[in-house]
């Protein structure tokens, strides 16, 4: 059974240390929040700017540097 330190530092890197679980938080077209994982294995739709980055930070275990902005504006495709 692994410990809790050994889960944590799971969730906090990717096996291929390409940086997955970093989240890009911005509007979409319709003025809705969104954060979405690089890689899309996560996202979500927001009502307000702290709550997406709210989420952004707790789904990436507040890693700094792990949340950016986006230029531009952003699509959630379901």
């Amino acid at each position: 059974m692994s410990s809790l330190r050994d889960r944590t530092s799971a969730r906090q890197t990717s096996p291929s240390g390409d940086g997955a679980g970093s989240f890009i938080v911005g509007q979409n077209l319709k003025g809705a929040w969104i954060a979405l994982e690089t890689h899309g294995l996560a996202g979500g739709i927001f009502v307000s700017r702290d709550a997406a980055i709210h989420f952004a930070q707790f789904e990436t275990n507040h890693r700094r540097g792990a949340v950016h902005f986006a230029p531009r504006p952003l699509e959630l495709k379901v």
